[in-house]
């Protein structure tokens, strides 16, 4: 028992309710440690408690976790690990994130604008975390159907979601649908089409050119990805969501606002977390070196 996690680097972290683990969250951090050939490990959060926590209070979530941990092992080749922290989860899983590869944790109950403003554990763990966080919604299908998109943005804080889009495209075998969502209202909500057409048209052939530079250099890296490029005109959350319907992995980055940037979660990624019909894979606006990408400097090993 402690109150900070101790976490195998470059493992896969999954945030776990001893009591009502939920069998979709589970089932995709066992698929994602198969996957990479990385360690899966368990992390429970007792919540800082009124009463302070005891072994003998502890015991029968132990019991119960373990029972967690030795069905997934039998999922998984190498080792699973497993600790009851004793701090509540959103804390839990960003000190997790430092060591991890991937946090892994549920889409949570909770409506976007409860959870923007009581700061639900989904939503703090996605904006907070150093690494990418996976969420997973209730009833997902099957993880091997179904491509990746990827939300594209023509800024540079968009660059580590495209390069985890990349990889997961790569590593999955699937191809890579690049969304690029753009909105442009008429100057004069009077004019005619005609009037406003030609420079509809102008914007439209921009934004064609934007997306096409930002994924020239990720396609020269990832040879083996089919790309396919999908501009539309409408607002980036129904648009995401509607290209992802038969996904099987939906990929953003996060974004703040002011000078919280990389540390918050933008109005997009907020509303995708409670949205996204498929898993949700956040990942980090800021990026950071990968000193704990590989485990034991072979994540197979």
């Amino acid at each position: 028992m402690s109150s900070t996690p101790t976490v195998p680097p470059g493992s896969v972290v999954v945030g776990v309710d001893a009591d009502h683990p939920p069998a979709e969250v589970l089932d995709a951090a066992a698929e994602l440690a198969r996957r990479t050939g990385r360690r899966l490990h368990l992390v429970n959060a007792t919540g800082p408690g009124v009463v302070p926590w005891s072994p003998d209070r502890l015991e029968p979530q132990a019991r119960r976790l373990e029972e967690v941990r030795a069905g997934l092992q039998e999922q998984v080749p190498r080792e699973v690990t497993a600790e009851t922290v004793v701090d509540g989860a959103a804390s839990a899983l960003v000190a997790a994130s430092l060591d991890a590869y991937r946090v892994v944790l549920g889409a949570g109950r909770l409506r976007p604008l409860t959870a923007a403003v009581l700061g639900a554990t989904t939503h703090q763990v996605a904006a907070h975390a150093r690494c990418p966080v996976l969420v997973v919604p209730r009833d997902t299908p099957p993880p091997s159907r179904g491509l990746v998109v990827v939300g594209v943005d023509p800024d540079p804080h968009a660059e580590p979601a495209l390069e985890a889009a990349f990889t997961e495209a790569s590593e999955r075998g699937v191809p890579l649908v690049a969304v690029h969502a753009w909105w442009w209202e008429p100057p004069d909500p009077l004019a005619t089409e005609p009037e406003w057409a030609g420079d509809w048209g102008e914007l439209a052939d921009a934004q064609h050119v934007v997306l096409s530079e930002m994924l020239g250099g990720w396609r020269e890296r990832y040879p083996d990805v089919e790309v396919r490029p999908r501009l539309v005109r409408g607002q980036a959350v129904p648009v995401l969501c509607d290209e992802a319907r038969e996904a099987q992995l939906l990929v953003v980055g996060s974004r703040g606002r002011g000078g919280f940037t990389g540390l918050l979660l933008g109005s997009v990624g907020t509303r995708l977390l409670h949205l996204a019909p498929c898993p949700l894979l956040v990942v980090p606006s800021t990026g950071r070196d990968d000193e704990h990408g590989s485990d034991d400097g072979q994540p197979g090993s």
